[in-house]
């Protein structure tokens, strides 16, 4: 099973603060978030690396996705 935990504000837009889903084969992240989801100022994480929204997910893979971070 694929994992998936959204933080800050991105958890209001999915829903859930964590996911897990089981794939029959890769997918682009993109393709399991919805479409109201944003593509600008977010960190993807995949197993601790850096990814994006074309990343392939699999089975086992752990992925966070968090707002970026600012502050003065």
């Amino acid at each position: 099973m694929a994992e998936l935990k959204f933080f800050g504000y991105l958890a209001d837009i999915v829903g859930v603060r964590a996911k897990e889903m089981s794939l029959e084969k890769p997918v682009a992240l993109r393709e399991i978030l919805p479409a109201s989801f944003p593509e600008a100022n977010i960190t993807i994480l995949i197993n601790q690396k850096v990814g994006h929204l074309d990343s392939l997910i699999c089975n086992e893979d752990r992925v966070a996705i968090m707002p970026i971070l600012s502050g003065g």
